[in-house]
């Protein structure tokens, strides 16, 4: 006798078949189910509303219209403090960490009462959905929402995120400050770094992983070639007239961070007195038998709490004052003698130096023999608020590239080699020649011509190309 509703279910050949048929027929089911749920979900979402869980900020509530129908409204408690991170984070002075602390101290918490992960703070300020984008399974649409930011507010925050990762410093056993910006100059592929302990040496060297790149360049140690890179900073020279300019504007900067600085203490300390009369006002009462003593106790804690933040937040403030200045004064230095400053600078600071100025270092056979600058730095050489001492000239000095137009060859591991050259670039000729393009004693600026002809004046065709040793 077999089952009515599973017949034929046995070890035999016609049971196992059976067996297959109901669970095919079942796995059909469940994938009709699920396309159906995708389907309503897709509808929702071209409908203008979000279809699943909601972001941080919103909330899923009944529409007015339809009780059937769920639509997204904006969380008064949660919408504000999204808005004054991307306030904050837009400046380019605070961290995430430090977004994500001052959220807790003003009530944005997780549903343990805990402090939002640092991953899940930097989903919220890369998510577009806050400025009325929605992107859901690789499809775009314009919700109907009510945006938190604008679109410019959310593009300046992905900026700055961007700088942070690329001169970001992370915390590690050993800071190895020229990582992610110096590259193989053989084979093109991003130098990493190492420690080796029963040496007690680290290294740097060329990133051989995969099995297609072979390539035969050598470990150089990281204060040799630290100290080369350091050593560029000797060659560089700003103009009176550009420091002139910058210690203008860094009076400028600070007079303004000062001001902001000062209103939020301000109002920092006027939200302290009014808690301070408030528990005044508590406290009479109590004296006055219109509370009881353990209301009295549940509002002087709360009180307190609320007054130790505020007095934080005014040390916070007095903390990133003093801050700026620090960094206005390395700044300062840094214009009149960049490497001193350099030198002096901590490990953070080198890595912020670094990236400002440098974009790119090509190392072969322990030597750096390829530099380029930043955009930033090959606009001001351009511009003649920077040159590069006659110091370059003395020693044997990296070629320093500071053509604008520069561009860079894609790396194929294994098949091809990274190369620099300008794009209008015609034919490289062998000869090089240098021409001094300042009539300043104390510094020169080279440039290269190509493929000069015989008998013609090179000071017609000069461009401020290269820097050449």
């Amino acid at each position: 006798m077999f089952s009515v509703s599973q017949p034929g279910i046995t070890d035999s050949p016609e049971g196992n078949f059976m067996d297959l048929v109901i669970a095919g027929v079942n796995q059909l089911q469940s994938q009709i189910t699920s396309r159906k749920t995708l389907k309503s979900l897709e509808q929702k979402f071209w409908d203008g509303w979000w279809p699943t869980g909601v972001a941080n900020g919103y909330l899923n509530a009944g529409d007015p219209s339809d009780e059937k129908k769920r639509i997204i409204i904006t969380d008064e408690e949660r919408a504000p403090l999204i808005q004054e991170a991307f306030r904050m984070y837009v400046t380019g002075d605070y961290s995430v960490y430090e977004i994500r602390d001052t959220l807790y101290k003003k009530g944005f918490r997780t549903h343990a009462g805990k402090r939002l992960a640092h991953s899940k703070m930097i989903e919220i300020l890369k998510n577009p959905f806050y400025y009325g984008e929605m992107r859901w399974r690789g499809l775009v649409n314009t919700g109907k929402h009510k945006p938190l930011i604008t679109k410019e507010t959310w593009e300046r925050a992905q900026l700055v995120m961007a700088e942070h990762n690329r001169y970001a410093c992370r915390r590690q056993k050993f800071n190895f400050i020229l990582r992610g910006l110096t590259f193989c100059a053989i084979c093109g592929q991003r130098y990493t770094a190492e420690h080796h302990p029963k040496k007690n040496k680290s290294y740097y060297h060329c990133n051989r992983s995969g099995d297609q790149i072979k390539c035969t360049d050598k470990y150089v140690e990281v204060w040799d070639l630290e100290q080369q890179i350091a050593d560029l900073f000797k060659l560089i020279e700003f103009t009176p007239t550009f420091v002139n300019r910058m210690i203008a504007k860094i009076e400028k900067i600070y007079s303004g961070r000062k001001e902001v600085i000062n209103k939020e203490k301000k109002a920092l300390n006027t939200q302290k007195m009014v808690l301070e009369k408030k528990r005044d006002t508590a406290e009479e009462k109590l004296f006055a038998g219109l509370i009881s003593d353990d209301d009295f106790t549940r509002v002087k804690v709360k009180i307190k709490e609320q007054v130790e933040n505020i007095q934080d937040e005014i040390y916070a403030q007095d903390k990133k004052l003093n801050m700026r200045i620090d960094e206005l004064q390395d700044i300062l230095l840094f214009v009149r003698n960049a490497y001193e400053a350099y030198m002096k600078a901590p490990d953070e600071m080198k890595r912020l130096f670094l990236g400002l100025y440098w974009e790119r270092f090509e190392v072969t056979d322990k030597k750096a023999v390829t530099v380029i600058p930043s955009p930033i730095i090959r606009a001001l050489m351009q511009a003649e608020g920077l040159v590069f001492t006659n110091k370059y000239k003395e020693g044997q000095m990296p070629r320093i590239v500071t053509d604008m137009e520069v561009e860079f060859t894609p790396v194929i591991a294994g098949k091809s080699k990274a190369l620099v050259a300008p794009k209008t670039q015609k034919s490289r000729h062998k000869v090089e020649t240098f021409e001094v393009a300042s009539n300043k004693p104390s510094a020169v600026i080279l440039d290269t011509v190509w493929g000069a002809q015989r008998g013609s004046n090179p000071r017609r065709r000069f461009h401020r190309a290269e820097l050449y040793h």
